[in-house]
């Protein structure tokens, strides 16, 4: 597995990821009725490429095909805003590379927190990298109950993931 930035024809690999990861893996711990809520369709890929550039960073995990298996962001608050792997790739460690590079260029940015709004699939990774939750967040999507995890780490200079 290789992890990269983002290129402009990975928009519809990105779009497919996260539709994949919030169809399966979300169906786990939310109902049906908040995964559609979360996730009504395929996202348009115009929309996926116009969202990675916009001066956020997106690093890429990619087969040896060089397609999209699964991606996260950063942006210049540190906040991580997604963190989708496919789930065909789930439990084989690619989340947690993904977001250890997007660490290593927080701390290279001189970023001294770094925080997320986690579902309950990153609720279980993101404590594994020294998260802590700061609180649950219950809101409405799309007319639909629905929550997820304030969550952030503090970086500390000196300090490795």
């Amino acid at each position: 597995m290789l992890i990269r930035p983002y290129e402009p024809g990975d928009a519809a690999g990105l779009a497919a990821v996260f539709f994949a990861a919030v169809c399966r893996t979300g169906l786990c711990d939310y109902s049906a009725a908040q995964v559609e809520a979360w996730a009504p369709g395929v996202p348009d890929t115009a929309a996926v490429g116009a969202r990675a550039g916009d001066g956020r960073l997106v690093l890429v995990a990619v087969n040896a095909a060089n397609e999209p298996v699964a991606y996260g962001d950063l942006e210049a608050t540190g906040h991580i805003d997604h963190l989708y792997c496919h789930p065909d790739f789930g439990r084989a460690g690619v989340a947690s590379a993904l977001y250890d590079c997007l660490e290593r260029k927080a701390r290279e940015q001189g970023m001294t927190r770094l925080f997320v709004e986690a579902s309950e699939a990153a609720r279980r990774l993101f404590p594994r990298k020294r998260f802590i939750e700061v609180r649950r967040r219950d809101f409405c999507l799309r007319g639909v109950a629905i929550h997820n995890y304030l969550m952030e780490k503090r970086l500390f200079p000196g300090e490795t993931s």
